[in-house]
């Protein structure tokens, strides 16, 4: 007895179903990935080094508009990290040589560098939300 073949049919609906997930990730759902990796990688040393490893890894593909506006999360949150390091290094030179009039205006120019960092990283995540 020869059977013949038969032709399974989709459901209807799975095709238009399967077209959405194979779709490019759209820019609001990269940002919100991108910054839950972050949140999620916080105490690591890098949590941007570790979110851009994460994203590089996703074999989700994005839109222009989504790998760019997950650019400027990456690198506002990178500017973030600067921001720290100036902060810190300020904070570990007052401590150590106090305030003086010769570390007076390195203390201040590092106060104002970490403001900048502050500003810029705040510009980035709103180019990042538009």
């Amino acid at each position: 007895m020869t059977r013949t073949p038969t032709t399974s049919r989709r459901p209807a609906g799975l095709d238009a179903l399967l077209d959405r997930v194979a779709a490019p990730l759209p820019a609001e759902q990269a940002v919100a990935d991108t910054r839950a990796s972050l949140a999620f990688s916080a105490d690591e040393q890098s949590p941007t080094l570790a979110a851009l490893r994460d994203a590089l890894l996703d074999p989700a593909e994005y839109t222009p508009a989504a790998a760019l506006a997950t650019a400027y999360v990456l690198l506002a949150a990178h500017t973030r990290e600067l921001a720290h390091l100036a902060e810190q290094h300020t904070a570990e030179t007052r401590e150590q040589h106090g305030v003086t009039r010769s570390s007076r205006g390195l203390l201040t120019g590092m106060g104002s560098i970490r403001k900048v960092l502050d500003r810029h990283a705040t510009s980035l995540d709103d180019r990042a939300s538009k």
